[in-house]
């Protein structure tokens, strides 16, 4: 609307004349309309990566069955992931040349995801030999795939750490991702295997700057949107690094995103102790990534003298022989650090820990063992959970299930835990969840509990 203005009226008295009066509003009326109105369609889209709970129901996958061949889910330890915001295009690309921009493109605004909405998975290189290749991974159900692990050369520099097996499950993710075009895929880099030389990559301006470049080569040529850091595990000297490093990469993903117009992300796994957040900078590096991957498992196992439960949501208030700790307190001391809920995604395994206990209470738990290894969902199962030898037991305070049979006494997660999880997420805000490792759980039952709860659906 056209407004009369005191100069505007000034002008009209002093004037004294209609032909200057109409002159004015005529360019009063020339300058009101040529102002461009803001658009609805000019501002960024919310995540495509982000889940709506008004979705269409899940689709079930198409899994092989479970077989304990090698490769097996006992085999593949979970120590490699603990001890391990969305691009709605896709690329099979596998030129190391970054995409040409435009001059006319525009600095790209990432989209940002409502807390709660975030399902993540971890895939392993050794998920193929297990029986889950690329092609059975059920998409609908995720918004990010982190693909485990690149290695870091001894020059910096990210490489295959199984170049022929990488490439073929690479290959296989791209057409994932062509039929899923609102999925995330990211490299994770390092893990329990491969993070040697992280630190020697962290220390100084030059190789930080080697080492983000090498993100991107890598990214641009195997087609993923993203990195994420699994440095297991930043000493006390590495804690400023860490951030420069985290710095330099998110850099570098900011000018790639600049010359093609589409966002890029950088995530990284948090352990879930204070130790791991006394060597890092945690609000920091918050600010650095996406999100962080709370690694909310191995809150005991092997490393121990006393079987006990892998991943309890809360404390068993009960005299324990050992240490003591939850999921929900490691929560807690990412967010009494610094760390926002919506930079926090809780990891949960699709694993557990079976142990040779030979002395102990009645129902196994807090027994000395001799020896003690981890075991993936299908195979407790398939294995123990059918067997009538095996008394079921569920903690009423931790929240998690076990096994115990007179002398095995088994960790895990199961349906309602997982679940129970995902609700404890959404009830603190976090930014959603995930899982190490999806080849574990091959008919994703586990992850559908936990999204169902996660979206309240």
């Amino acid at each position: 609307m056209l407004k009369l203005t005191p100069r505007t009226a000034r002008w009209l008295i002093i004037g004294g004349s209609a032909a200057v009066a109409l002159t004015v509003a005529l360019v009063f009326l020339f300058t009101a309309f040529s102002q461009p109105e803001s658009s609805e369609e000019s501002r960024s889209p919310s995540s495509s990566s982000s889940l709506s709970s008004e979705e269409s129901s899940e689709s079930s996958s198409t899994s092989s069955s479970e077989s304990e061949s090698s490769s097996s889910s006992e085999s593949s330890s979970s120590s490699s992931s603990s001890s391990s915001s969305s691009s709605s295009s896709s690329s099979s690309s596998s030129s190391s040349k970054a995409p040409e921009s435009s001059a006319s493109e525009a600095t790209p605004v990432k989209p940002t995801s409502k807390p709660g909405k975030y399902v993540v998975g971890y895939y392993a290189s050794w998920a193929t030999g297990s029986g889950l290749p690329p092609s059975s991974i059920d998409a609908s159900l995720l918004t990010h795939l982190n693909y485990a692990f690149a290695d870091i050369s001894s020059q910096n520099k990210l490489v295959l750490a199984n170049p022929t097996t990488d490439r073929n499950n690479f290959k296989g993710l791209r057409s994932l991702k062509e039929a899923n075009p609102h999925l995330v895929t990211l490299i994770s880099v390092g893990g329990w295997d491969y993070s040697t030389n992280f630190s020697s990559a962290a220390s100084t301006a030059s190789s930080r700057a080697t080492f983000a470049q090498s993100c991107v080569d890598f990214i641009v040529e195997h087609g993923f949107d993203g990195v994420d850091l699994d440095w297991e595990f930043p000493s006390a000297s590495d804690r400023k690094n860490f951030t420069l490093l985290l710095r330099e990469v998110r850099s570098k993903l900011d000018e790639l995103s600049a010359k093609n117009g589409r966002p890029y992300y950088l995530t990284i796994a948090g352990a879930p102790n204070r130790s791991f957040l006394n060597n890092i900078e945690p609000q920091a590096v918050a600010s650095l990534v996406d999100y962080i991957f709370l690694m909310g498992y191995d809150m005991h196992g092997p490393w121990d003298n006393y079987a006990d439960l892998t991943a309890p949501l809360y404390p068993a208030n009960e005299d324990s022989p050992h240490y003591a700790n939850s999921v929900s307190e490691a929560v807690q001391l990412y967010l009494n650090a610094g760390v926002s809920a919506s930079k926090i995604v809780l990891g949960m395994p699709l694993y557990g820990y079976r142990y040779s206990v030979y002395d102990g209470r009645d129902d196994g738990l807090f027994g000395s063992f001799s020896s003690a290894k981890s075991i993936g969902f299908d195979l407790i199962k398939k294995n123990y959970l059918s067997d009538s030898s095996f008394d079921q037991y569920y903690h009423s305070d931790a929240r998690v299930p076990y096994l115990f049979d007179g002398e095995t006494f088994i960790s895990y997660d199961d349906e309602d835990s997982v679940a129970e999880k995902a609700s404890y997420a959404r009830s603190k805000g976090l930014a959603g969840i995930g899982a190490w490792e999806l080849s574990h759980n091959k008919n994703f039952q586990l992850l559908k509990s936990a999204r169902r709860a996660l979206l309240n659906s």
